[in-house]
Order: structure tokens, then C-alpha cells, then sequence
């Protein structure tokens, strides 16, 4: 076949995830066998991929067979050969369930006792502490999100990680090894449920509040002292439209500049308007995120986000004055 009658194949994709019993008009199980979704997270798209909002996967329709056959991606076109111009079609596909991570009494994993030992793992590891400060990341701010650092062996894979708790039953850990690929960069435990990151900054006596995807980005805006939460994933957004109850708070949407967070972007000002929620948007200065943005100018992204804030501050106080 030629490369163009190889990628029109691609166009398959819908077809193939619904004759596998998935409804592509809703959010549907992640395909990614590394990733437990016990709350649907994947969404079909028209230009014929898939994307997971918690594991961030992306997928064409070869990557899809890949992941869902448990094939290398040469395969996985050969197949999707067979499929759309033999005829021949495959079994329907039916994912082995995983296990939340649980104490013997069943309960969800508590990592409350790990977190005080990575803790203080973390305040003895150089390394660690100049990965984060690499990333823009003071320690101040780091001690006070209880960011830990532990080594763990996961399969073939030995994670040098900088942990950063979300709750107490699960964490992001992030591997410091800079020369490890991109899919042993990150580990959750499996088949725990990902919440807002730092969500107390909803409730507290702040007249704002920043929205932001990952915790790197929640952290780089509590590092200039911004009061922000992560989603810890863009499927999180119930989430959060469940916790934020304060419409006196102005929410500032600062989430990555990708498709979908632009997507989640646009989603969320249709629920503030809805709703009379009061809302800013905020580019990050152009760049990808937050972290990004403090690591490449941290001058500009600072007065940036302070001069929004002060606006804010300033006609608020306006607003008080004239009641």
C-alpha cells in the first residue's frame, strides 16, 4: 500500500472502537493497559484520534490496536490492513479489570506514615532538591506541599521520583533520571483516583483562585506566593465544578496552551457563565504552562500574573466601596 492509503486508514477509527462495544459519543475507559480508568477519561475526536484526559495518551487508530491487541506498532498497521481491506475483523476486546491498590481490610492504600519517610528522604537528597529547583520550584514551597523523594522499582524500571501527595491514598511521583525515556517519567499508584491538587485554596479567604492542570504548574504559581489548584487531570473538571461552591471567588483558567486544554478552557467558561461564576483567563505568557513559564522567564511570567492580580484587587475593592 502507499503511505497515503496507509494514513486513509487512520479514518478507521471510530469503526473500529465501536465494533469493540465503545460508544464514541461519550467519554469511554482509556485504552492504555498502564492506566487503570475507573472513571471514563478518553474521548473519540474527528480528526480521527483518541485522548485520555488522566494518562494523556493520544492515539491513532494503530496506536489503538497497538495498545488494545497488546502489538508493536508494525503490527498493528499490518492488522489494520487486514481489517479494512481483507475484511477480516477482530474478536471484541475485553479489558482485564485492575485492582484499586488496598489494605488487607480492603480499604484504599493510606501513604500518610510513606509520606513523612519521603519527606524526609527529600530533605537529604541533593538531587531531588535540584531537580525541583530546576524547575523553578523554591523549597519553602516544596516543604510545605510535603513533596517527598523515594526510589521504587516498578517492573523493569527502577524510578528515582520526586512524589508529590495529592491525598492521602495517592501521589504523582515524577523520575528525576533525566535520561530515562518519557514512559518511565511518570507513576501513579494503580488505580488510584487522582484528585484536585492543593484544593483547600478553593475555600480559603483568597478573593481568587488559579486553575491549573498538573501540580508542577500549581506549584510554580505557589512558588510567587498565587494562590492556585491542579485538576491532577483534565477529566477532573467534575471534580471541581463539585468542590468550587464560592461564587464571590474569581477563578483564573490557566491551563496548558494544547488543544485540549484550550478544549477544557472553553468548557469551564461555558459552566462560569452558566452558573455566574466570576473568571479570568490567563495565557501563561505564551508558553505551554505555568512551569514552563517560570523556568524559560520567570521575570515576565511574575509581573505578569501580579499585575492580572492586582486589576482584580483594585476592582474589587472598587466594587466594595460603591456598595
Amino acid at each position: 500500500m502507499t503511505k497515503t492509503e496507509i494514513e486513509d486508514l487512520k479514518t478507521n477509527l471510530q469503526s473500529y472502537l465501536e465494533s469493540h462495544g465503545i460508544d464514541t459519543n461519550k467519554l469511554f475507559r482509556c485504552v492504555n493497559p498502564d492506566h487503570t480508568d475507573n472513571n471514563p477519561s478518553m474521548e473519540y475526536f474527528k480528526d480521527h484520534k483518541v485522548y485520555c484526559y488522566g494518562c494523556r495518551a493520544c492515539y491513532d487508530l494503530f496506536g489503538v490496536i497497538s495498545a488494545m491487541e497488546n502489538v508493536d506498532r508494525s503490527e498493528a498497521v499490518k492488522r489494520a490492513i487486514n481489517y479494512y481491506t481483507n475484511g477480516y475483523m477482530p474478536k471484541i476486546y475485553k479489558p482485564k479489570p485492575k485492582d484499586i491498590r488496598k489494605e488487607e481490610n480492603g480499604t484504599p492504600k493510606d501513604y500518610t506514615k510513606a509520606y513523612e519517610v519521603w519527606k524526609k528522604n527529600f530533605s537529604k537528597n541533593d538531587i531531588a532538591k535540584n531537580y525541583l529547583i530546576n524547575r523553578g520550584i523554591d523549597l519553602q514551597t516544596a516543604e510545605r506541599f510535603n513533596v517527598g523523594y523515594n526510589t521504587f522499582k516498578f517492573g523493569d524500571v527502577e524510578f528515582n521520583a520526586v512524589i508529590i501527595p495529592s491525598s492521602k491514598n495517592c501521589f504523582t511521583a515524577r523520575n528525576v533520571d533525566l535520561n530515562c525515556n518519557s514512559k518511565n517519567r511518570h507513576y501513579r499508584p494503580t488505580g488510584c483516583q487522582s484528585e484536585i491538587f492543593n484544593v483547600s485554596a478553593l475555600k480559603n479567604d483568597t478573593p481568587y483562585c488559579v486553575i491549573t492542570e498538573g501540580e508542577f504548574d500549581c506549584l510554580s504559581f505557589e512558588t510567587l506566593g498565587v494562590n492556585a489548584i491542579a485538576l491532577g487531570g483534565i477529566y477532573n473538571i467534575s471534580k471541581l465544578k463539585d468542590a468550587e461552591k464560592d461564587k464571590n471567588k474569581t477563578l483564573i483558567l490557566a491551563l496548558d496552551n494544547d488543544e485540549r486544554g484550550k478544549m477544557t478552557t472553553e468548557e469551564l467558561i461555558a459552566y462560569f457563565k452558566e452558573n455566574n461564576f466570576k473568571y479570568l483567563v490567563f495565557d501563561n505568557c505564551g508558553f505551554k504552562d505555568a512551569n514552563q513559564a517560570l523556568v524559560e522567564d520567570k521575570e515576565r511570567f511574575e509581573n505578569s500574573i501580579k499585575e492580572l492580580i492586582q486589576q482584580l484587587n483594585k476592582k474589587l475593592k472598587t466594587q466594595e466601596n460603591e456598595m
